[in-house]
């Protein structure tokens, strides 16, 4: 198989996975992820796939896990609103409507 067919393949199956995941209703975090593949990779008869699905599994248990803590900033905590009319407007005790 070329290298992007691959690729697809992959994004097929984790997609499956996923999508089995959301129709059954169960949580989506990484640990349901793996014991999703892993029950498709031991129904998978295609021994193509089924090696695909372990490669998936193991890069994904092998991923490092992201922690986010509260010391760490993102994106989000900067602050997004921004007065279109300066300052000034904003510090008048009086209403403007």
């Amino acid at each position: 198989m070329k290298r992007s067919e691959i690729e697809q393949l992959t994004d097929e199956l984790i997609g499956e996975a996923v999508l089995s995941l959301l129709v059954d209703n169960s949580p989506i975090n990484t640990q349901a992820l793996i014991s999703r593949l892993r029950s498709m990779e031991s129904g998978e008869s295609n021994s193509q796939r089924r090696d695909l699905i372990t490669g998936i599994i193991n890069e994904i248990s092998n991923a490092p896990v992201r922690n986010n803590t509260r010391n760490e900033s993102s994106k989000w905590d900067d602050d997004n609103v921004h007065s279109l009319f300066g300052s000034s407007q904003m510090r008048g005790q009086r209403k403007n409507h």
